[in-house]
């Protein structure tokens, strides 16, 4: 009863559905999105759209039902049980990376195992067909750990701005996430690509969506933004003194920021040793040379006073 591009209330199903409505937009089956209070319908309430895939697999298998539900019971009396090689087929099917290993033998399926196919969305979901554990961590190094999801063959992740950012702070570089994402890309991918190439048929497909690796060097280059630099604030007495140090800083490398109006200088701290010299020199009074003064010390002997002869 579902239809492509209609809208329906997760308020109506059970509390189980509304877990597994969580998990069918994982998997690309339906996206799920919450409405603003002003919409008209469904104001403020969470709804789920069902996609294009979703819908022709719930037709394919009704009308399988029906086809099977109008043959004779003759005929399916008559249906024989799945035998044993058609059961291993199918389990080696479920454990095999890659589709084409599926129908080797055992040697080339051990060396095989750890094959990763990978598969970039445009909506920075990464859907890898891989059984290895290491991938499946190298992978959870710059995708979002919350929105995975795992089938036998295949794990589900995707890549947000918090998980990418987190890889950086780890080390790991732009150009090495997208170097992986390609290195790996699934072989179907590069047929595509091929196909592509030898048609002649305009740019060739590329292995990453182009708003995916624009949004990695975008991420990237949010680190770099702002630099954070130790400075030593000077404030200059006069206009002269201003331009002449702020010339001076320019051409040792010393120059930060500077403010004309107020007479301002912002200087490196690692530079400040060698302006703060050229400062005194140009503050220090240019006058004539002071000689040191001489200090003359003369003695003197103390005398007697004479007393006057008394003749009364």
């Amino acid at each position: 009863f579902c239809q492509v591009g209609h809208g329906y209330p997760a308020s109506t199903l059970s509390k189980d559905a509304r877990v597994l409505m969580q998990d069918f937009s994982q998997f690309g089956l339906c996206q799920v999105l919450k409405l603003p209070p002003t919409h008209a319908t469904h104001p403020g309430q969470k709804v789920f759209y069902p996609t294009r895939v979703a819908v022709h697999l719930v037709a394919g298998s009704e009308r399988r039902a029906s086809t099977t539900n109008t043959s004779s019971s003759s005929s399916s009396s008559t249906m024989a049980a799945p035998s044993a090689s058609a059961t291993r087929a199918l389990e080696n099917a479920l454990n095999a990376a890659d589709p084409r290993s599926s129908h080797a033998n055992g040697s080339k399926r051990s060396s095989r195992s750890n094959h990763i196919g990978i598969i970039c969305q445009t909506n920075f979901q990464l859907v890898a067909y891989t059984t290895s554990e290491l991938h499946v961590s190298m992978l959870g190094l710059f995708c979002d750990p919350i929105n995975f999801r795992r089938l036998p063959n295949v794990v589900l992740f995707r890549m947000t701005r918090d998980s990418v950012k987190a890889a950086f702070r780890l080390g790991i570089e732009a150009q090495q996430i997208l170097n992986f994402l390609k290195l790996h890309a699934h072989p179907k991918l590069r047929q595509l690509n091929q196909s592509n190439n030898h048609q002649q048929q305009g740019e060739p497909q590329p292995l990453v969506p182009s708003n995916v690796e624009d949004q990695i060097w975008l991420w990237d280059r949010e680190r770099s933004r702002v630099r954070m630099d130790n400075v030593w604030i000077h404030q200059c007495r006069t206009a002269t003194e201003f331009e002449t140090l702020r010339q001076y800083c320019i051409d040792h490398n010393a120059y930060a920021w500077s403010s004309a109006s107020q007479h301002r200088l912002f200087i490196l701290y690692d530079q400040w040793k060698p302006v703060q010299a050229f400062l005194r020199q140009l503050t220090t009074p240019t006058t004539a040379p002071v000689t040191t003064p001489t200090v003359t010390t003369t003695t003197t002997s103390p005398t007697k006073k004479k007393r006057k002869p008394n003749y009364s």
